[in-house]
C-alpha cells in the first residue's frame, strides 16, 4: 500500500517512471474492462488510452475509499460509456418498441462452454443489452445507478437486462444443442 501511495504521488508530480509503473500495473486488467464495453479491440484500446489521460489528470482526487483498481475501473467504464452514449441513445429509442419475451429455459453446465465463447455471446447482444448486462451483472451496478448514468429509468434497465439474459440463455442453449449433436 505504501508503494502504491508513492506511485500515486509520483504520478501527480508527473514522474514518468511512476506513470509508466501505474500503466504497466493496471493496463491489462483495465483493457479487459474496456473490452467488455466496446465492440472491438481497437475501440477498447482507444477507451483505455483516453481513460489513462483522465486518470492522470484526476489522480489527486483519489481518496482511497475504494481500492485503486476499483477507482481506475470506474474511470474506464465511464469513458467507454461516454464514447458509446450517442450510439446508445439512438438505439435505446429504437429498442423501447421491442416487447417480445423469450421463454425461460434451463441452462446445463458444461466444461465445453469457454470464457471466450461466453464473451462472444455477450458481444453478440445489441449494444444496449451488452451495456446493461455488463453494468448490472458483471460490474454489479444497481438499476438506479445504471439509470442515472444512461439518463433512463430503472424499469427500462430491468426490461433491457431481462431481454439480454433471455437472449444469452437462448444462445447458450443453442450452443449445447449443437455440442450434443
Amino acid at each position: 500500500m505504501l508503494e502504491e501511495a508513492k506511485i500515486i504521488d509520483g504520478c501527480i508530480r508527473g514522474d514518468k517512471q511512476c506513470i509508466a509503473l501505474l500503466y504497466k500495473s493496471y493496463a491489462s486488467s483495465l483493457y479487459a474492462v474496456a473490452l467488455r464495453y466496446t465492440r472491438n479491440a481497437e475501440e477498447a484500446q482507444d477507451v483505455l488510452h483516453d481513460a489513462f489521460f483522465l486518470i492522470l489528470d484526476n489522480l489527486e482526487q483519489y481518496e482511497g475509499r475504494s481500492s485503486l483498481y476499483t477507482w481506475l475501473a470506474r474511470i474506464v467504464i465511464n469513458q467507454a460509456l461516454f464514447v458509446r452514449k450517442k450510439q446508445l441513445n439512438v438505439m435505446m429509442e429504437d429498442y423501447e418498441d421491442y416487447e417480445e419475451m423469450i421463454a425461460d429455459e434451463t441452462i446445463t453446465d458444461s466444461d465445453k462452454l469457454t470464457h471466450k465463447a461466453l464473451l462472444g455471446f455477450i458481444r453478440g447482444l445489441t449494444p444496449v443489452q451488452q451495456t446493461m448486462f455488463n453494468l448490472c451483472e458483471i460490474e454489479g451496478y444497481s438499476y438506479k445507478e445504471v439509470a442515472q448514468t444512461l439518463n433512463s429509468t430503472e424499469a427500462y434497465c430491468r426490461k433491457v437486462l431481462c431481454h439480454a439474459k433471455n437472449t444469452l440463455r437462448k444462445k447458450v442453449n443453442e450452443f449445447f444443442r449443437n455440442e450434443n449433436k
